[in-house]
């Protein structure tokens, strides 16, 4: 899936769903709605560059969660994100990908796509519906799309300091509201 976009709202995290980029309709939300989660990350480990893509040291954001089974939902307000729960109930993942157009093609220079790929992996803090909070690391690694060109991007003020390249972070969730 390709995807036009500026590198702020690509970074904004949208595919593993950090920001609200507008509401989910509460009728399609699929399983059980475990909450809204208030989530406070913290920058624990990057390769890309202090404040590479917009990033930086501390974030909050809200997400509402569900579960229907061993599947669990992270719904970000622009999308339903399925991720997996391990057989001991608690632990979780997600993964995901987006590509996005950096910067456009040139005379005689192809654009610079970027490729996210995005792995979350965590425990909630219960077995059933009642999930009062989470703790997770969710990795963002940015990699260039076979054929793009980001050199002149690389290395430079607005990119990244090499490609590829990742940042982590520890993220802990306290549900605000069961609705």
């Amino acid at each position: 899936m390709r995807v036009r976009t500026s590198v702020a709202v690509f970074v904004a995290l949208s595919s593993v769903g950090c920001l609200n980029f507008g509401k989910v309709d509460d009728a399609k939300i699929p399983g059980e709605l475990l909450g809204t989660y208030e989530v406070d990350g913290t920058l624990s480990e990057s390769n890309c560059g202090e404040g590479a893509l917009g990033s930086t040291d501390e974030w909050s954001f809200d997400v509402k969660l569900s579960r229907f089974h061993e599947d669990l939902y992270w719904l970000n307000g622009r999308e339903v994100i399925p991720g997996s729960i391990a057989p001991d109930g608690v632990s979780f993942t997600f993964t995901t990908r987006v590509e996005g157009e950096v910067t456009p093609a040139g005379r005689g220079r192809p654009a610079c796509i970027l490729s996210r790929a995005d792995q979350a992996r965590g425990r909630l803090s219960s077995k059933d519906l009642d999930v009062e909070s989470f703790e997770a690391t969710l990795t963002f690694t940015y990699s260039a799309v076979e054929g793009s060109n980001c050199d002149a991007w690389t290395g430079s003020p607005e990119g990244v300091a090499a490609l590829p390249c990742a940042m982590t972070y520890e993220l802990s969730g306290v549900r605000q509201s069961k609705d």
